[in-house]
């Protein structure tokens, strides 16, 4: 009984103890993710069930206001909070040490990157039939647009910095790199699996395998740039790119939004990703594994200079 006791105490997530074995400290971290994903989600929901039954309609019935489908992206506010809140108070770190330690201009740096890897990944994709363009659409509602690039914002960092704001650095005090990213790139991926798991086998695969890809390549641009809105850059525009801009598909999302641009997927195949979208791509994941390596081979020449 005495030893649980003990057990017990040192993977409690609400105390800053650090003097226990690493696999315990590890566990210990993972259940704080846990609880603070949960945490927020809940209190997210019942902000927006709350908010919406004051509005006069009754969501617990599917009675919901125009646009409700963007409530949850600004719900990812209150994983912010929340996360900045834990390690604060619990963790003692502020916000330099969860990455917010440089310019907010990096994430114009970490938007161009997006903007370069989705334009490689589109036109490749063009060129081998799988996806065809079909010019400026001429429905896309461009105020729309606005309210939901607003939301993709608050969406990625809300996951970036429970992931890689809390979760990466904090892992890192005890475990080596390869670790510590592996095992944040789990806790973001974990979210998307519900939906991507509905696909057929090699849509998994593949999705699976790109979910990794992104989050290294997201863990390795705030080790690279040492702040984390680098990765708040790329993720969020990411997501605005392929659903605003493009009008494809995103993880799995049944609905497509009418995009500035039009392009059409006659026939689902690994190339496009079928239903779930160029996330599931073996096309995608080519280009994915190239800017990873290259990433990579950035932070070891720049982790040898910072050695000599």
């Amino acid at each position: 009984m005495k030893q649980a006791k003990q057990y017990l105490r040192m993977i409690n997530p609400f105390n800053d103890t650090q003097e226990i074995p690493n696999a315990v400290y590890v566990m210990k971290k993972i259940l704080a993710f846990i609880i603070l994903y949960y945490c927020a989600a809940v209190i997210g929901e019942a902000i927006i069930i709350g908010g919406v039954s004051a509005m006069g309609y009754d969501p617990l019935h599917g009675e919901m206001p125009a646009g409700s489908e963007l409530f949850p992206y600004y719900g990812y506010s209150i994983f912010i909070l929340c996360t900045v809140l834990y390690c604060k108070l619990i963790e003692k770190r502020n916000l330099r040490s969860m990455g917010f330690s440089k310019s907010v201009w990096d994430y114009i740096v970490g938007a161009g990157i997006a903007v370069i890897i989705l334009a490689v990944i589109m036109g490749m994709c063009c060129i081998t039939g799988c996806i065809s363009y079909e010019g400026i659409s001429k429905n896309a509602n461009y105020g729309y647009l606005v309210i939901l690039f607003g939301g993709f914002i608050i969406q990625s960092m809300g996951e970036e910095v429970l992931c890689r704001g809390f979760l990466m650095p904090t892992l890192l005090k005890k475990v080596s790199m390869p670790i510590a990213v592996f095992i944040s790139s789990t806790a973001f991926a974990f979210p998307h699996f519900s939906s991507l798991f509905e696909m057929e086998m090699q849509f998994r695969i593949v999705g699976v395998l790109n979910l990794y890809l992104i989050s290294v390549i997201f863990s390795l641009l705030i080790l690279c740039r040492s702040n984390i809105w680098v990765a708040c850059g790329l993720h969020g525009v990411w997501n605005f790119l392929l659903y605003g801009v493009f009008g494809l598909n995103l993880s799995g999302n049944e609905t497509n939004a009418a995009g500035i641009l039009s392009f059409k997927v006659e026939t689902s195949t690994i190339l496009n990703g079928g239903i779930y979208g160029i996330e599931s791509s073996i096309i995608t994941t080519i280009v994915l594994a190239i800017a990873a390596a290259l990433l990579y081979k950035w932070y070891s020449g720049n982790r040898k200079t910072k050695e000599m």
